[in-house]
């Protein structure tokens, strides 16, 4: 008797453009009220409250990154999927441990994770989709030596029922197009995107 599981198609070992890291992420501030998502796992549109915006996180290269765990138990018929998010901040300063602060207090973090994958529809992934995100430690610190880093470390947690979706995007325009009644920022604080 056949499994209601089969797959339908392999994989293939592809060329070599892979790359490792994450490159920015957004966080939403506001809520959203429908997602757009085809049964591949392609998150085609996003609508959130009115006034909603995804802010930008800068991630310095290499300092970061996204990981999923798919824990199955079989012995209950379960299968279950938890999110890390390791952001690096730089420069300890009011304005980010105040960001900090409210970010800690929430429970339901909606996140985008941008990879180093850029130009292909797997570069943007959707983090905490059904259950959201949550801020589970922050660690600031000055570093001993002049050459070490000053700043803070940001470990994110989800856990889902499905693996994360990609967004339908391969760059900052498609991104932006994804979104009804919310903005995402799409610029750098250190010049064009």
């Amino acid at each position: 008797m056949p499994s209601p599981c089969q797959i339908t198609s392999g994989t293939t070992l592809g060329c070599r453009d892979n790359v490792g890291s994450i490159k920015n992420i957004w966080i939403l501030s506001g809520s959203i009220t429908n997602i757009v998502e085809t049964s591949e796992g392609l998150i085609t549109q996003i609508t959130g409250s009115a006034g909603s915006q995804f802010w930008k996180f800068e991630l310095f290269r290499e300092t970061s990154d996204f990981n999923e765990v798919a824990t199955v138990t079989p012995e209950n018929g379960v299968i279950s999927y938890e999110t890390t998010t390791n952001a690096i901040l730089f420069k300890m300063n009011v304005a980010q441990r105040n960001l900090i602060r409210l970010l800690s207090g929430n429970q339901n973090i909606k996140i985008i994770v941008e990879t180093n994958n850029v130009g292909n529809t797997s570069q943007f992934i959707f983090v905490g989709e059904a259950n959201g995100a949550t801020l589970v430690t922050s660690t600031a610190g000055t570093g001993t030596a002049m050459s070490d880093r000053n700043g803070y470390a940001l470990v994110f947690t989800s856990k889902e029922p499905e693996p994360s979706p990609f967004i339908s995007a391969s760059n900052y325009t498609q991104l932006a197009a994804r979104f009804n009644t919310t903005t995402i920022q799409t610029g750098s604080a250190f010049g064009p995107a």
